[in-house]
């Protein structure tokens, strides 16, 4: 069963989906064997290392915190190597957790995705928030040497 670079996009707008309606349930299916990391905590480990009940214990303390969550996609690319879904882009969360104010994170992903018998299964991932430029650079501020006195 071969994939297309639309049925990625779909796997990714799901897992999306998964995430702003708090579906624990879905994020944990298709998040189970995944690796990679994140600027949340909650977001640099091995799934498959921590194992289910772990890793929905940290799901939903996650959750519970917060008052408002939302996670919508901006800005979405795929690629098909064989049978390996290649994704990368740009998703928005607007989120405010309990005793403190409302935020908004433009975060920028990769991951890379599996078809199996139990659905899509994200294998890697990548999110970050640096700050970027309008082009979507890093600003040289955070990347330029400093000169030896």
């Amino acid at each position: 069963m071969s994939i297309t670079k639309e049925d990625v996009a779909e796997a990714v707008r799901q897992w999306c989906t998964a995430w702003h309606t708090r579906d624990i349930p879905t994020i944990l299916a298709m998040e189970a064997q995944a690796g990679g990391y994140g600027f949340r905590p909650l977001a640099r480990r091995d799934h498959a290392a921590r194992g289910e009940a772990d890793a929905r214990q940290i799901l939903e303390r996650f959750f519970s915190r917060m008052i408002a969550y939302r996670l919508e996609p901006a800005e979405l690319q795929t690629s098909v190597i064989g049978e390996i879904g290649l994704a990368w882009g740009v998703y928005i969360e607007a989120f405010q957790e309990q005793g403190h104010p409302p935020e908004r994170a433009r975060v920028r992903f990769s991951k890379v995705l599996t078809k199996g018998p139990h659905g899509w299964q994200v294998v890697l991932y990548h999110r970050d928030i640096q700050p970027f430029t309008e082009d979507g650079r890093y600003p040289r501020a955070l990347t330029g040497i400093s000169p030896t006195p």
